[in-house]
């Protein structure tokens, strides 16, 4: 039976883990990032429309279009493309941008996009009030609902003896741990930019103790 406390830590060391791969150890480089889902290898996109990223990263940052030009060494017309939905953003720049700048919102649309959903969205639905305190109640409450699955459907059994009807609740298991997986996602984003902690520093800072727990 799993504690609150041993979920926690399965969404971190999830969470966290995939952060560190992509953001401080450069998964934007020139070869693509794979990842293996049901129906095979995906890649990593060469290219995608983040409008609404790079406006989430100039309202974290607090930076004009210009600036954020300089940054990237790219012209500003091309960062008002990017942002007005008229051109796509480019692989290359995107990596520039995630070494330039720690701001986790951004990182967290940007990997969606890129990844075509395999991450965390960000949360902006009408159900959804973005503020700490209210991410904070909702991924307890996401959290609360893995525990509660988990305890209620049996694992023991092989994968290759179970009926369709067991598949179904196995699958539901894998549902009840996206929610929980997005919503700490975005509590822990939110909490990096409200308090101004690096959230890079932190997943490099935690490498060491998911090293001697031998989780990596």
């Amino acid at each position: 039976m799993l504690t609150m406390n041993q979920l926690k830590n399965m969404e971190n060391l999830g969470f966290y883990y995939l952060d560190y791969i992509l953001q401080a150890n450069g998964a934007y480089k020139n070869q693509c990032f794979y990842a293996i889902s049901k129906g095979g290898e995906f890649v990593i996109k060469e290219s995608v429309y983040a409008a609404s990223a790079i406006k989430t990263l100039q309202k974290e940052e607090g930076l004009e279009g210009v600036q954020l030009a300089m940054d990237l060494n790219v012209s500003p017309q091309l960062i008002s493309n990017i942002k007005h939905g008229h051109r796509k953003l480019q692989k290359d720049i995107a990596k520039a941008s995630l070494t330039t700048y720690d701001s986790p919102m951004y990182a967290m649309e940007l990997l969606y996009e890129f990844s075509e959903g395999y991450t965390a969205p960000v949360l902006k639905g009408k159900a959804i009030e973005h503020h700490r305190l209210a991410l904070e109640e909702f991924a307890i409450q996401q959290t609360r609902e893995v525990i509660q699955i988990l305890e209620e459907v049996s694992l023991l059994k092989p994968p290759n003896e179970t009926s369709e009807e067991e598949k179904k609740r196995i699958r539901e298991i894998i549902y009840e741990l996206l929610d929980a997986e997005t919503a700490i996602a975005n509590l822990k984003a939110i909490l990096a930019s409200e308090y101004g902690i690096s959230l890079k520093k932190c997943i490099k800072d935690r490498k060491p103790y998911w090293k001697s727990k031998g989780w990596i």
